[in-house]
């Protein structure tokens, strides 16, 4: 292995498992589809190539570049294949056989499989359900679906919490419905969701400890399961009373002002006190021991018993605490087992799995069931190469599940074969560390693993690092690298990492040309003394905010570096060129005010944006106007609905039109707008629109419904699609797109009438990735 080989040609050779770790903008992906080419030259079987990602985009564009790679090959003369052969291989370069790879690759039975992590769970119980214990004709639940399956099984708990108040599923509802607000009550159901198979082993495990509730209180310092209340009442009974007067009475004779006020406080408290008011006569507000009590005038007995009896009582307030954790946990535990029930039970009777069910039972297949020998005797000869993206987000469960796919390639018979090896790529900086559970440090544990696997099977392996990044300048890159030199910082991007576990060493190399710069901006900090306008929105920002002030700052820098024509490296002509809005792209750290701001002061300075690079559909003004028509069809007395249908893109009837119509009406707004349709021509057209979506709303179903709606015509020839994407601009194409597949997809879960079908939109949480690319251009944010 010499120093001139380059990173991407080591990672990628045929002979030996390789572990790489890529700096952003180094290349994965092309090193990913090279090893694939380089395994098919070799003379591997395309059905024997696995390669897992964690993306279906991911696993689309990685299988895109390969094809182009091979259709190139068997096309292309003999000096420009030669060429492109010299890139990768360091070797021989058997021309006919790249030639012949692309029609390999095509006949191959089932084609190559580059498939995300959940496609291959799926696919391998499809192929052993007996042994995986699940129904042969399973079905797999999709984010939306496996939503709505969710909200039903919260529904039912709910329901269960109604029935039996005084139970304990009645109780622990209670108890998070009053202490937490919706959006952290829901967040907690979602951990129930993401946590199910944690949880239910914990309760297996706390069978023979005498059942969780014990477990838990046991885990806090409890021998047995009590209450938070009974802690509290036994401190106040233990307290003696004659003890607690003869301090009042001492820190009486005190010379400070403190002393009586602690005197007081001291006869205040009595039997019938709740502990809190015993406790914060020893304690600041902020519930921490007071660092003094009495002065040194008050008698040196008496201070030594408000020491030892503050003390006492600081001991039942820790107590107390963790009581209060314990019965959470309860609660939390007790709800959790009756959503998991709820929950299995709705996938059960529709013979679904959601896509933690594919991870969860195939791990199993793989290590636990009786049947995982056979299983894997099975796979053992279909699969010789394992390629694994995006390693830094692999979950420990989807790590089981490859080690024992690859365990044969180092044992036994398996290792007396060379040619089958395991790559993986990964940055344990880029990890999305919420993302199904991933542990960035495993990724530098399996490394050192699977290359003890191969020593001790005498195979090749390596570690390959790609530091070079074709994405940045070296302005950029040599003051990320000073970010994160110290420690402290450091420590923050690699968190877990044992002291025997050695992480890669974090160091960027760039090829890009010196052309960059880093701009430290000062902090936009809130303006003291603004007065709200208490006019506006309750959730407006105000003109003067510090969000609003830098978005603004933002925009009317990017309109001037456009105006000035600043240059940029054209990707494609590799020329220096002007550059335009299309060529900036903005990140935030969160999808919040800030984010809404810079889209805003964008429009405001004139410069063309293509607006969020996810958009929360159930958030959209598209979603919200054709939820909102399907709710009028329904319920045309709901005068709220009925308003903003007036006042949204289908009716545009103004503000001043709508208080006209509204104000002093002896009944509901649709009675009036019917009665005085013919006033004004708004009114008129917005009645018969309106009208025609209640008649027909009842006998269609929702995609009809819409298809129909959205292709009639206002007086201007107009259609209602095209006067709903006029107000909503460029997202409200794709907004719309997405909202009218949603509706087939509704449609197929059954819901076929309007009322049900607007019910299931409104609870649903749909979230849309826009790729960069669709920008042209545009900036994205």
């Amino acid at each position: 292995m010499t120093d001139t080989v380059q990173p991407q040609v080591m990672a990628s050779r045929p002979r030996e498992s390789v572990f790489v770790a890529a700096n952003a903008g180094s290349g994965k992906t092309s090193t990913l589809v090279k090893r694939v080419a380089r395994l098919l030259l070799d003379g591997a079987r395309p059905e024997a190539v696995l390669c897992v990602t964690y993306t279906k985009a991911g696993a689309a564009e990685m299988q895109r570049r390969l094809f182009q790679d091979l259709g190139d090959w068997a096309v292309a003369i003999d000096p420009v294949l030669t060429e492109a052969l010299i890139e990768i291989e360091e070797g021989h370069r058997p021309l006919s056989r790249a030639r012949a790879l692309f029609a390999r690759a095509l006949e191959t039975p089932g084609g190559l499989k580059i498939q995300t992590i959940h496609a291959f769970c799926e696919k391998l119980l499809r192929r052993f359900p007996l042994e995986a214990g699940v129904s042969p004709g399973f079905i797999v639940l999709e984010d939306a679906a496996a939503a709505e399956v969710s909200q039903r099984a919260r529904d039912r708990v709910a329901e269960l919490a109604t029935l039996d108040p005084h139970g304990p599923v009645g109780r622990a509802y209670a108890h998070f419905s009053v202490r937490l607000d919706w959006a952290a009550f829901n967040t907690l159901f979602g951990e129930f969701e993401s946590r199910r198979s944690a949880i239910a082993a914990y309760v297996d495990a706390c069978e023979t400890m005498g059942g969780f509730m014990l477990a838990l209180w046991r885990a806090v310092g409890f021998a047995r399961v009590g209450s938070s209340a009974d802690v509290a009442a036994e401190a106040v009974r233990d307290t003696r009373w004659p003890a607690w007067k003869r301090a009042a009475a001492a820190l009486d004779q005190g010379s400070g002002k403190t002393d009586k006020d602690l005197a007081r406080a001291l006869r205040a408290a009595g039997p019938t006190s709740d502990f809190r008011d015993l406790w914060a006569v020893f304690s600041t507000q902020a519930g921490a021991p007071r660092a003094k009590l009495g002065t040194n005038s008050v008698d040196a007995s008496i201070r030594q018993w408000l020491i030892e009896e503050q003390a006492r009582l600081g001991q039942t307030a820790d107590r107390l605490k963790a009581a209060r954790i314990a019965e959470d946990s309860v609660f939390a535990m007790t709800l959790a087992q009756a959503y998991g029930g709820a929950y299995a039970a709705a996938k059960a009777g529709r013979s679904a799995l959601d896509f933690g069910d594919l991870i969860d039972l195939s791990r199993r297949l793989l290590t636990e069931r009786v049947d995982a020998a056979w299983v894997l005797f099975k796979l053992d000869g279909g699969i010789d190469h394992i390629l694994l993206d995006e390693a830094q987000d692999t979950a420990p469960e989807q790590w089981d599940i490859l080690r024992a796919l690859t365990e044969e390639f180092f044992v036994g018979l398996g290792a007396a074969r060379p040619d089958r090896t395991v790559f993986a790529v990964g940055d344990e900086k880029q990890s999305i560390f919420s993302f199904q559970g991933a542990r960035p440090e495993r990724l530098a544990v399996e490394t050192q693993a699977f290359e003890r696997m191969a020593e001790d099977a005498q195979a090749g392996f390596s570690q390959v690092k790609l530091l070079e990044s074709w994405r940045s300048t070296p302005e950029i890159l040599s003051f990320v690298d000073q970010v994160f030199k110290p420690a402290e910082a450091l420590a923050g991007l690699l968190p877990g990492v044992g002291q025997n576990v050695q992480p890669f060493p974090i160091r960027h190399i760039t090829r890009r040309d010196p052309t960059g710069c880093v701009e430290l901006w000062p902090l936009e900090v809130p303006i003291s003394g603004d007065e709200p306008d208490v006019w506006a929105p309750v959730d407006s920002e105000p003109l003067t905010s510090a969000n609003r002030r830098l978005a603004t700052r933002i925009a009317r820098s990017i309109a001037a570096m456009i105006a000035r024509g600043d240059r940029v490296l054209d990707r494609e002509t590799r020329q220096t060129r002007p550059c335009g809005a299309g060529d900036v792209l903005i990140l935030v750290r969160r999808r919040q005010t800030l984010f809404e701001e810079i889209i805003r002061a964008l429009k405001r300075e004139g410069v063309p944006v293509a607006g969020a690079d996810r958009l929360k559909l159930s958030a959209h003004g598209v979603f919200l106007d054709l939820v909102a028509l399907a709710r009028f069809a329904c319920f045309p007395l709901d005068d709220l609905n009925l308003a903003a249908l007036l006042r949204g893109p289908f009716c545009d009837i103004d503000e001043d039109s709508l208080y006209d119509l509204a104000r002093g009406r002896p009944g509901r707004l649709w009675a009036a707008l019917a009665d005085r349709a013919d006033e004004r021509p708004a009114w008129r057209a917005g009645h018969d629109l309106l009208d025609w979506a209640r008649t027909e709303g009842g006998r269609l179903a929702p995609f009809d419904f819409y298809g129909r709606f959205l292709g009639r015509l206002d007086g201007q020839g107009l259609s209602m699609r095209r006067r709903l994407l006029t107000r909503m601009g460029v997202e409200g194409e794709e907004a719309l797109d997405a909202f009218l597949a949603q509706t087939l997809a509704v449609e197929g879960r059954g819901r076929r009438d309007l009322e049900s079908f607007a019910a299931a939109m409104a609870a649903s949480e749909i979230e849309i990735k826009r790729e960069p690319e669709q920008a042209s251009d545009r900036g994205g944010g």
